[in-house]
């Protein structure tokens, strides 16, 4: 079986060298950046399985996968869904799952009327794109109206009433062809300036009853849409419970961990799920791990490379500022032992972001 993956960056190549275990999978990288609709439809044309390491796939290329989307995995309606801020909200809400209150904005008279209705403060985001906190605006006051209209509007946007929220989470799971779930242990995820820079589990007294409830959820969103592959869906933790943030139809940051952490990866999961094979075991083989992503500079990272339970990737990229360059994963036989890990690879992170030790 050939399977085609749009898009060669770090998830891509992390996809890829998942399975290279199995001989029956052939593996193409279609570099998007390179785009020439002729060669782009002959990579299509001549591969089973069509997937993609992004939901940021621009609308021209999305036309070109129609023609033939019973082999487009996960599917071109979850894409298009997931790739709208505003269409993932309503699906995240016809599947059950508790999301901020939002609406439209297509003007700055929309900005001031959304103030009016959710209250300040409020989060403007663009509906589609954006990523690692491109694209949003967060106003504090009414006078905020006009900057953010300003900065990030002339499009279509979504403002999201603020959630005052714990701590940020995620769950991932893989749904195959046949509609069997598997779903990894959650994780607590701390950001800085927008990017996620550092996911731990376990993640500290998350109660079961929530940890069920974001299984639920997960399962209900990936059956809802008659999903097929690896889905990340983000999480508020909040004092009255869970609330879904956003929705990733692909593998996820804050699931590296699982490469040397899990029973099988989010990667292998995939790829398993796109060719019609039975999913890994999702738990970890671990008590505790995390994943310390490596930004902007990579000689900070090599320390890892000295300690005997954390493993560095390197992806290859040149160094600029706020660019993922790699991630560490560390694997522990406690929580302490994890922690006192993170303590000797402080200097991955600026300081004061981690806050454990």
């Amino acid at each position: 079986m050939k399977i085609g993956i749009l898009g060669n960056g770090q998830l891509g190549q992390m996809l890829e060298s998942s399975v290279t275990d199995l001989s029956d999978l052939e593996i193409s990288l279609y570099d998007l950046r390179a785009h020439e609709e002729g060669k782009l439809n002959a990579f299509i044309n001549e591969v089973d399985i069509v997937s993609y390491e992004t939901e940021n796939i621009p609308a021209h290329i999305v036309e070109l996968l129609e023609p033939v989307e019973d082999k487009v995995f996960p599917s071109l309606k979850a894409l298009k869904v997931f790739q709208n801020r505003l269409l993932e909200k309503n699906a995240l809400r016809a599947a059950g799952i508790d999301t901020a209150d939002f609406c439209a904005v297509n003007s700055l008279e929309d900005v001031h009327t959304a103030i009016e209705t959710l209250g300040l403060p409020i989060v403007m985001k663009t509906t589609t794109e954006g990523y690692d906190g491109k694209g949003q605006f967060v106003l504090r006051t009414a006078e905020d109206a006009e900057p953010a209209w300003n900065t990030i509007g002339n499009r279509e946007l979504i403002a999201e009433a603020f959630v005052p929220f714990l701590r940020e989470t995620s769950v991932i799971a893989s749904r195959d062809r046949d509609g069997n779930v598997n779903v990894w242990p959650m994780t607590e995820n701390v950001h800085h300036e927008g990017i996620l820079r550092y996911s731990l589990y376990p993640a500290t007294g998350l109660s079961d009853e929530k940890a069920q409830i974001a299984e639920r959820y997960i399962r209900d969103l990936a059956n809802s849409l008659d999903y097929v592959g690896t889905i990340t869906l983000e999480l508020f933790e909040t004092e009255q419970g869970l609330v879904a943030n956003e929705v990733a139809p692909r593998v996820h940051n804050s699931g590296h961990w699982s490469i040397e952490g899990a029973e099988a990866s989010q990667f292998r999961n995939h790829m398993l799920a796109l060719s019609g094979k039975p999913l890994g075991n999702t738990d970890s083989k671990y008590p505790a791990v995390a994943m310390l992503n490596v930004i902007g500079e990579e000689d900070s990272s090599l320390k890892a490379d000295s300690l005997s339970n954390a493993y560095r990737h390197s992806y290859g990229k040149e160094a600029r500022p706020a660019r993922k360059l790699g991630h560490i994963t560390v694997v522990a036989d406690s929580v302490e032992e994890r922690d006192l890990t993170i303590d000797a690879l402080v200097d991955v992170m600026p300081e004061g972001v981690w806050n454990k030790g």
